[in-house]
């Protein structure tokens, strides 16, 4: 293949040890006369901070890198002057985790971090860190303290997959029932043969139900009521799509059939889990005596969803899945099915004490990440199910890309109320847990009995492994224990 002296350039990458750290050096006096593909010619050598990478890349690829990383350098630092702080950590840590806790500061020094967070590890069943910084509410400036809890959105699902785990473990129900055994008025409008593993597969057919005001979200038979009459978007059974609200009623619907004392989801928790071993953790608001203690969450402005894209082009992608499909779709149609659940640049209804009592198991989680790591841990130890349940909810029943979701488009691995995922820069098992908007999350490594929780009222443009300030966390977390 002939290529013009102009259109490639010799470059040198020096890939450093930090992370966020990218350098780029070239020399336009070295050109290319001619190639006999495109596969790059790479030599590598090592060097005391990294490693150096020779290459030939196309000069338009090199311009294209210079616009990219000058825009991403352009909306760091304006982030980094408006939002950055040199405040001490607080809290403890092994030190062992020392980087961990580095990179967690790193998230606050460069503005990636605007309000507070909070970061808990359990390892082998002890916990080795539990660390805050920031504000509970920066407008006030109210700082972050021990205490600090937040709204964890839909990594409050992890909760009600718990009780239900609890449920099969004590032999109540099993993940193959259908749910007319324990909610018999459920089996209308086709749906008699749904499962309970559907339901929490996000596979039932109901990722949204009309007609729920946020009067009828306060009492939850009012919403029982109305899904029993709900006909199925989909067959149940035959696809998945995430139920990001109706989730947590469903799961209310079976643990009210299957426990003998028909408690719903909050209850249940709050008797047989929260109070029994110290679990600062809640569906909703319990005692309004705590509100106090609630962090105020805020909405990322134009300049972070912009700076968090660049960082991670997926994030294209995901937002596109979120706010570009059409009026019809089932996206749509979930998210307008709750228009008293607004969250937009300016508003954020969870900071209204009423809404944070209301009983939802999908979304009004409330703890901090020292309870919830806790909770987890407890899981893997053996407390709160046995051997044999946990390796049974450690693994997936919906493959992301073989089960493509319906709603979101976008391949999520599900099981038993879990998400999964395998992250491969770390090992090929898959690890389980939930993502929660903005940036909660909770992550369980039965393999490495590791247990990780991050909580943040800052919210963040992705969740999980797209959200930059708990990515960074995470890659340092395995790097410690290797």
């Amino acid at each position: 293949m002939k290529i013009s002296p102009n259109s490639c350039t010799y470059i040198r990458v020096a890939l450093v040890e930090r992370p966020d750290v990218r350098t780029f050096e070239r020399w336009v006096d070295h050109r290319v006369v001619s190639m006999e593909s495109l596969k790059l010619t790479m030599s590598f050598s090592s060097e005391k901070n990294g490693i150096f990478c020779m290459c030939w890349m196309p000069k338009r690829l090199i311009y294209g890198s210079a616009i990219y990383f000058t825009l991403w350098t352009i909306f760091s630092t304006i982030m980094m002057f408006n939002y950055g702080t040199w405040q001490p950590i607080q809290g403890f840590y092994d030190e062992k985790y020392r980087a961990v806790v580095d990179a967690f500061k790193w998230n606050f020094k460069y503005g990636y971090e605007r309000e507070g967070a909070n970061l808990a590890i359990y390892h082998h069943g002890k916990m080795v860190v539990n660390v805050w910084n920031g504000y509970a509410d920066a407008q006030s400036g109210r700082s972050w303290k021990a205490e600090t809890k937040t709204v964890i959105f839909s990594a409050t699902k992890a909760l009600a997959a718990l009780c239900v785990a609890v449920l099969v473990d004590r032999g109540q129900l099993s993940y193959d029932d259908r749910v007319v055994q324990y909610w018999p008025d459920y089996g209308k409008y086709g749906k008699e043969n749904t499962t309970i593993e559907d339901i929490l597969t996000h596979k039932a057919g109901l990722p949204y139900i009309d007609g729920i005001s946020r009067e009828d979200a306060a009492v939850l038979e009012r919403v029982l009521h109305k899904i029993q009459d709900a006909e199925p978007a989909w067959v149940p059974g035959t696809a998945t799509g995430y139920h990001a609200v109706s989730f947590g009623w469903l799961v209310d619907g079976i643990v009210r059939g299957a426990d003998e004392k028909h408690r719903d989801v909050r209850t249940f928790f709050d008797e047989e889990i929260a109070q029994k071993y110290g679990i600062n953790v809640s569906v909703g608001l319990l005692d309004k005596a705590e509100l106090h203690w609630i962090a105020r969450s805020t909405q990322p402005g134009i300049i972070e969803y912009i700076r968090d894209t660049l960082n991670d082009p997926r994030m294209i992608v995901m937002l596109l899945m979120m706010f570009g499909q059409s009026s019809t779709s089932l996206a749509n149609k979930m998210q307008s099915s709750t228009p008293w659940m607004q969250m937009n640049f300016d508003t954020v209804s969870f900071n209204d004490p009423e809404m944070l009592e209301l009983n939802m198991a999908a979304v009004t989680g409330i703890g901090n990440a020292a309870s919830l790591a806790k909770l987890f841990a407890l899981m893997l130890d053996g407390t709160l199910i046995s051997n044999q349940t946990l390796r049974k909810v450690s693994q997936p029943t919906v493959n992301g890309w073989l089960d493509f979701d319906k709603v979101i488009y976008y391949p999520l691995a599900k099981g038993h109320g879990f998400m999964f995922e395998r992250p491969t820069s770390f090992q090929n098992n898959y690890v389980f847990g939930h993502p929660g908007y903005g940036g909660q999350s909770i992550h369980v490594d039965k393999d490495n009995e590791l247990v990780v929780a991050y909580v943040t009222n800052g919210l963040k443009t992705g969740s999980g492994e797209m959200c930059a300030t708990y990515s960074r966390i995470l890659r340092t977390i395995y790097s410690s224990l290797s």
